[in-house]
């Protein structure tokens, strides 16, 4: 079976299959591992900051609970 080729402009560029048997353009990349992504870390930060948070409005309460005293629970 001869591999397609994608035309885009006046280049064309071979394609290869990949794991799952699926056709897609030769990158120059292609056997390099991915780079991870750094979304990630805005959420790990965010999960942090909420954590400190909490463990500081805990340490209050124990420390200070007259300053929770307008709360009625």
């Amino acid at each position: 079976m001869p591999v397609p080729t994608v035309k885009k402009g006046k280049w064309s560029k071979e394609r290869e299959r990949t794991k799952s048997g699926r056709w897609r353009k030769k990158r120059s990349d292609a056997d390099q591992p991915k780079k991870p992504k750094r979304s990630s870390r805005r959420y790990v930060l965010a999960v942090a900051a909420i954590a400190v948070i909490v463990v500081v409005v805990i340490a209050l309460y124990l420390l200070f609970p007259e300053l929770f005293d307008w709360i009625k629970i």
